[in-house]
């Protein structure tokens, strides 16, 4: 008798719980609706255009680069480490650089990337030309102000030292500002209640709340630089990529495929670091 009143309640509470869900049944949207297929239709579509817009025969790409592609993987083994002291010393070299553009995107991006979140720039018109800022230096890639910037001022690591702190200033203060404008407002209101200054808004309310992302995007962009200060080497921008960029215009393919392998390690290092470091965080 027991049991069979503990199945009633339970159906009790069981249908209870159904008619107070049943007015959300009408919000529910299936995933599959004729708006997905429509969507992947079109984009399909879209593909199949670019694909033929430009020229691309996938079948014939395969069957005529596969045989120069295992000879070109033939001639790079083995690795030629002969020269393993000056790789190293190159490999540092684009560290460094891309350490130091990293801090210079920091510096920067900083007041520019407070200026540029609605909730913190005084006005309009500081926020237009702060974002105009961040747009115009994410616009230009690496290489090209490398290049510039190689013209101006001569061979070596400060055109790419600049390159990287200029162009990824922009991607920093995006970060920023983004983070800034979906702060929790309590505390900031708390303190606006209480008659704080903005410097103290900024320094007791915002920046607490955005420590986490603040380092994970710093650490994120140095791990980028790192890879892109590789190959600003080849605009002559220093570092390992002019060593990569020499080997292959000697056709020193050993060489390429042991300079290869040094920018692996060294990425795949700095990239558990960096994740193990964002673990402590």
């Amino acid at each position: 008798m027991k049991y069979i009143n503990k199945m009633k309640n339970e159906n009790i509470i069981k249908l209870e719980i159904d008619n107070k869900t049943k007015h959300l049944e009408k919000y529910l949207r299936s995933q599959w609706s004729w708006k997905t297929y429509v969507f992947i239709f079109s984009l399909f579509s879209v593909l199949t255009l670019i694909i033929i817009d430009l020229e691309i025969n996938f079948i014939k790409l395969f069957s005529d680069s596969s045989k120069y592609l295992g000879d070109i993987i033939s001639r790079m083994l083995p690795p030629d480490f002969s020269n393993f002291q000056n790789l190293i010393y190159a490999m540092l070299e684009t560290i460094e650089i891309a350490f130091l553009g990293t801090f210079i995107a920091i510096v920067l991006s900083i007041p520019v990337g407070l200026l540029s979140a609605r909730n913190l720039a005084p006005n309009y018109g500081i926020f237009l030309v702060a974002r105009t800022i961040t747009i115009f230096f994410r616009a230009i890639p690496e290489f090209i102000m490398a290049m510039v910037l190689v013209i101006a001022i001569g061979f070596g690591a400060i055109p790419g030292v600049l390159a990287l702190g200029f162009h990824t200033m922009g991607f920093l203060a995006k970060f920023y500002a983004e983070d800034i404008e979906h702060i929790n407002k309590g505390p900031v209101d708390a303190l606006k209640a209480s008659g704080a200054s903005k410097r103290q808004i900024i320094s007791f309310a915002v920046i607490p709340q955005i420590i986490p992302s603040f380092v994970g995007n710093n650490l994120y962009i140095l791990d980028r630089n790192i890879r892109m200060a590789t190959m600003l080497g080849i605009v002559g921008a220093g570092g390992i990529g002019y060593e990569l960029q020499s080997s292959f215009r000697m056709f020193e393919y050993p060489k390429v495929s042991a300079i290869i392998i040094i920018i692996f390690v060294t990425i795949f290092l700095i990239d558990n670091l960096s994740s193990y470091i964002r673990s402590k965080i």
